[in-house]
C-alpha cells in the first residue's frame, strides 16, 4: 500500500487536505480519497492530516482493521516532506501554520456519525470547504441543521455524488437533448448481490434505511441536480409493477423483520413537464446505465459506467492496491473529477459545475422519504 509518487510541489498554489474517517485500508472510501491523494493524481491537492477516530482506539485494538492501520500510519509518517500525520480526533489536528494556503476537509465518516464530525470540523479547522460523502446524515433534519451550521461558518459543503460528474450522465442527457422525437430517460443502477433470501436478509439489515436513501439516492440527487425534481413540484410518480419487487425479510443478526426493494423502477413527472426514471437492481450486476427509450419503448441509446476508459484503468490499480474494493477503481475516474473540482474551488472559488451541494442532498434524501411509502404502496395494490 506503499506510494511512490511525490507530494504536491509546496512552493505552487495548492490546498491542504485533512480526510476525516479514513477507515481501515482497502475497505473505505476514505482511504481511497487518501490515496488518490497521497499518488498525486489530484492536482493542487496535498495530504497533510489524516484523522480516524475508531480504528486508532483501544476498542479495536487485537483487530486486522487496527493492526493495518496502524501499519499505514507509520508509511504516511515516514513520507518526504515531514509525512502526513495521523490523530484520532478533530481537535486534535494543529492550527495550520501556512495561513495562505486554504484547508479542505474530506468527511468520509459512518453516515451516522457525519453530523458530529462536520459540527466539529467547523468549529477546529478553519476549513475553506468540506467534501462530505453522501448522502451526508441520516434524515433531512440534521442535514438542514449542518446547512444552517456551514454557512454561519462560511464553509461551503459538496456532496460526494460521483455520478453527477460520470461520462455516462453526461452522454445520456446530451443523447436526450439533441434527439429528434420525445424520448424517455431511465439511470439504471445494479448491485451485484446474490439473489438469495439470505444474501437479501443481510442487505436488508445492513442498509437499514432503505434502498432510496441509500443505493438509489445517487439517482435522486441526479435528478434533483438536473431535472429539477422536488418534493413540491411532483405531478406524479409511477411504480412498474412488472419490474418491480418488495420484500419483507429478517435481518440474520437483529431478528427484526425488515421491509424493502430487491428492485424497483418508477416514473416521475414534474409540473413544469420534466420526467425521468429510475430503475434500481440489487441483484443486477455491478454496473449505472443511462438508457434513452422513444415513445415506443424502442431503445436508443445506452451508457454503461465504468465506461472503457475506467476499465482499462482498473487492471493497473486493482495490481497497485490488491484486495482493495473493486467499486474504488470503476468510480476512480468520478472521485477524481469530485476532486479537482473542489479543490478548484478553494483556490480560486470556480464554481465546481455538476458536484452536488448541501441543497441536493437535502433535497434527495427529502425524494426518499417522500417516495418510499408511494411506491411501497403502489406494489401493495397491485398486489392485493
Amino acid at each position: 500500500m506503499n506510494s511512490t509518487l511525490p507530494a504536491t510541489d509546496s512552493d505552487h498554489p495548492h490546498v491542504s487536505v485533512i480526510v476525516v474517517g479514513s477507515g481501515a485500508p482497502l475497505q473505505s472510501m476514505g482511504w481511497y480519497h487518501a490515496v488518490q491523494l497521497l499518488d498525486g493524481r489530484i492536482p493542487s491537492a496535498q495530504l497533510d492530516h489524516v484523522v480516524e477516530p475508531w480504528w486508532t482506539c483501544d476498542e479495536a485494538r487485537g483487530t486486522l482493521e487496527y493492526t493495518a492501520f496502524a501499519d499505514w500510519q507509520q508509511t504516511l509518517q515516514q513520507r518526504p516532506g515531514g509525512g502526513v500525520q495521523c490523530w484520532s480526533h478533530v481537535a486534535d489536528v494543529p492550527e495550520s501554520t501556512t495561513p495562505n494556503v486554504p484547508r479542505l476537509v474530506i468527511l468520509s465518516a459512518r453516515t451516522s456519525e457525519n453530523p458530529r464530525l462536520l459540527a466539529e470540523c467547523l468549529r477546529h479547522l478553519d476549513c475553506r470547504a468540506i467534501f462530505l460523502e453522501k448522502p451526508g446524515a441520516p434524515t433531512v433534519r440534521e442535514l438542514q441543521l449542518m446547512q444552517t451550521q456551514a454557512a454561519a461558518a462560511g464553509v461551503k459543503v459538496y456532496l460526494g455524488f460521483n455520478k453527477n460528474v460520470s461520462a455516462y450522465l453526461t452522454q445520456t442527457r446530451l443523447f436526450a437533448e439533441h434527439a429528434d422525437e420525445p424520448v424517455d430517460v431511465t439511470f439504471l443502477h445494479n448491485n451485484a448481490y446474490p439473489n438469495e433470501p439470505a444474501a437479501l436478509a443481510e442487505c436488508f439489515e445492513r442498509n437499514a434505511e432503505g434502498m432510496l436513501k441509500n443505493m438509489a439516492i445517487h439517482e435522486l440527487a441526479i435528478l434533483a441536480t438536473f431535472y429539477d425534481v422536488t418534493v413540491d413540484n411532483i405531478a406524479s410518480v409511477h411504480v412498474d409493477r412488472e419490474f418491480s419487487l418488495c420484500q419483507t425479510l429478517i435481518g440474520p443478526s437483529t431478528g427484526q423483520s425488515y421491509t424493502d426493494f430487491v428492485k424497483l423502477r418508477f416514473r416521475i413527472v414534474t409540473w413544469n413537464g420534466k420526467s425521468a426514471s429510475i430503475a434500481a437492481d440489487r441483484c443486477g450486476g455491478d454496473d449505472s446505465v443511462g438508457i434513452v427509450t422513444n415513445s415506443h419503448a424502442t431503445e436508443l441509446a445506452r451508457f454503461i459506467m465504468p465506461d472503457a476508459d475506467a476499465l482499462a484503468q482498473i487492471p493497473m490499480l486493482a495490481a497497485r492496491y490488491p484486495g482493495a474494493r473493486p467499486y474504488f477503481f470503476t468510480q476512480d475516474p468520478d472521485y477524481r473529477t469530485l476532486k479537482e473540482r473542489v479543490v478548484q474551488y478553494c483556490l480560486d472559488g470556480t464554481p465546481p459545475h455538476g458536484v452536488a451541494d448541501l441543497d441536493i442532498a437535502i433535497t434527495a434524501l427529502q425524494l426518499a422519504e417522500y417516495l418510499t411509502p408511494i411506491l411501497q404502496a403502489q406494489l401493495a395494490e397491485s398486489s392485493a
